[in-house]
């Protein structure tokens, strides 16, 4: 289940609102202990487990349209980074496995895939 969350700020106070949860208000002085004090609120309303739900979090009121526009760009931007980087490391020891099938010296396909010969064989060995 998704649930969108609201923050604000109120003096050194953030605020986090879920929407539709009755009760779905807690506020926590640093930020980065925001989502922790979302999770454990939402776990016990609704007797679930912390994890089991994804949190939409929407910071306009802090950042503004444009900044909270911004902010969700940038996470889909590192989410995609972080899987092409997952697709890329799979494909690399694909194909210096692929290369060792065939024959090819360890040295020989370092020289290929433009890698020191020892990070190669440590792809090999894992």
């Amino acid at each position: 289940m998704k649930h969108k969350v609201t923050v604000t700020r109120e003096g050194k106070w953030w605020v986090a609102e879920v929407d539709g949860v009755l009760g779905g208000a807690t506020e926590t002085q640093r930020l980065a202990d925001l989502e922790e004090e979302v999770r454990d609120l939402l776990a016990g309303l609704l007797d679930a487990d912390d994890d089991s739900f994804e949190l939409k979090w929407d910071l306009s009121a802090v950042l503004g349209p444009e900044g909270q526009a911004m902010w969700e760009a940038y996470l889909k931007e590192r989410a995609d980074l972080e899987e092409r980087r997952r697709q890329f490391e799979a494909d690399r020891l694909a194909t210096v496995r692929k290369m060792a099938d065939a024959g090819i010296s360890v040295r020989d396909s370092a020289a290929l895939v433009e890698l020191s010969y020892q990070r190669v064989a440590q792809l090999l060995d894992a």
